[in-house]
């Protein structure tokens, strides 16, 4: 299945990119994508505590269990004073 990967912020800056697509196996949680991520783009700062996850432009959770055609990203938390 295929799935597109969206990059905002530092994340998109690191990767010289918005989005990507990729080729995932079945049952696929966002967990396992994560670390597929990691694997492609290791100077990625991209850890669990750092980013709000979202499928499909609503927020999400590290299980999701990801299905074709999904659209993901790590929302990187903002900061402010």
């Amino acid at each position: 299945m295929v799935v597109s990967v969206q990059f905002h912020g530092v994340q998109r800056a690191l990767t010289r990119t918005r989005e990507i697509q990729m080729t995932l196996l079945k049952h696929y949680r966002v967990r396992d994508l994560l670390e597929n991520i990691k694997a492609c783009y290791p100077g990625l700062p991209i850890n669990e505590d750092d980013f709000l996850v979202t499928v499909n432009d609503n927020v999400s959770t590290i299980n999701h269990i990801l299905k074709p055609n999904d659209k993901i990203a790590f929302l990187p938390h903002i900061g402010g004073g």
